[in-house]
């Protein structure tokens, strides 16, 4: 069973910790409501996965769920296993998938619409959110016991500066040493790297994207997003996607960033809706 939240009142709390799994506190996500009365309708709600480079899972990206709050979604970070807590895949995989599952089945408690769940990563965590968004099933862990009933899918993807392939300029400590934390080893084989590289594995089903990076990101090059986006367009999937002149690797939200990389969540809030065929 899901973890409970009986204590939560009718009228929601403005935040709320929920463990991912039955057994332990962490890894948690945190779920965060929005503040005006809400009217009874369900809400779409965004999961975060901040970057770190699989060192962390608290990297860029700080206060986007408390930001989707603000623009009337429920907003949830989520802490996935990483080198600092000494995992590696599939628990980090793993983690992410139950915590979408564990939305869908908290959809009536929290007023969400488990038809309107997107998930937004940054960078590392961009790489996390696009192997949920294009491989759902890659891992089923055998104790989620959502897993039969709901999907880790979610029904829109947003990704910020995410490093995406394994293979394109990889080698040992590329991309912040992303790869060989996902791995929990240090220069992982080919074929590995390839199961994991998302712009491989883009197909029509796949839901719609939002993508945006800077020319210059010195850390993850910019042909990351390049390449997913090239296979998002071969697949006839609906994308949004800005490449930016300049800006450096792990600006989050952007918010006091110069124009035009700082526009990126004005466009994001004028997206969402036609995706989600809802009015603001």
């Amino acid at each position: 069973m899901p973890p409970s939240s009986s204590s939560l009142p009718s009228s929601l709390a403005s935040s709320l910790v929920v463990p991912l799994w039955p057994d332990r506190a962490r890894p948690s996500m945190r779920v965060c409501f929005p503040t005006e009365v809400n009217d009874g309708s369900s809400r779409p709600a965004m999961v975060v996965l901040r970057g770190g480079g699989y060192s962390t899972p608290f990297g860029s990206g700080a206060g986007a769920a408390e930001w989707a709050a603000a623009h009337g979604m429920v907003g949830l970070e989520v802490e996935y296993g990483t080198r600092a807590s000494g995992d590696s895949y599939p628990q980090g995989y793993a983690d992410a998938a139950r915590a979408l599952r564990l939305v869908r089945a908290h959809a009536a408690q929290w007023a969400i619409d488990p038809t309107r769940v997107g998930l937004m990563g940054f960078s590392a965590g961009g790489h996390l959110a696009s192997l949920l968004s294009t491989q759902p099933s890659l891992h089923i862990d055998p104790r989620d016991e959502l897993a039969p009933r709901l999907s880790a899918r979610p029904d829109l993807v947003v990704l910020a500066y995410p490093v995406i392939s394994f293979i394109d300029g990889y080698h040992p400590g590329a991309y912040a040493s992303s790869v060989d934390n996902f791995f929990g080893h240090r220069d992982p084989d080919e074929p590995a790297r390839r199961r994991f590289s998302s712009e491989l594995h883009v197909t029509a089903d796949h839901p719609p994207v939002f993508l945006w990076t800077t020319a210059d990101d010195a850390i993850v090059p910019a042909s990351h997003s390049t390449l997913f986006a090239d296979a998002c367009r071969r697949a006839g999937i609906p994308l949004a996607f800005t490449l930016y002149p300049t800006g450096p690797h792990g600006m989050g939200l952007a918010l006091d960033a110069p124009a035009p990389v700082r526009e990126w969540t004005i466009q994001l809030l004028e997206w969402l809706p036609q995706q989600w065929h809802h009015p603001r």
